[in-house]
């Protein structure tokens, strides 16, 4: 599932994410990934963490996301 399949505008996906995710520096990744396009790699580099981390933790905070909004 992606950002894209849902009919949503950039503060509603912002709103969302505030909402259901409860750890800031988890819901600044979620941002930017979704939000601006980041890649894991550009993520794992802005909060020092190994790109293996962020390619086990966004799919995680997404599936959260998707299922408070279907």
């Amino acid at each position: 599932m992606k950002a894209e399949n849902y009919d949503l505008s950039r503060s509603e996906w912002e709103n969302l994410i505030d909402e259901y995710v409860f750890n800031e520096i988890h819901r600044a990744m979620l941002k930017r990934n979704l939000l601006d396009g980041r890649t894991y790699e550009q993520i794992s580099e802005q909060f020092d963490m190994s790109t293996r981390q962020v390619a086990r933790l966004i799919p995680k905070l997404q599936e959260k996301l998707f299922k408070r909004i279907k």
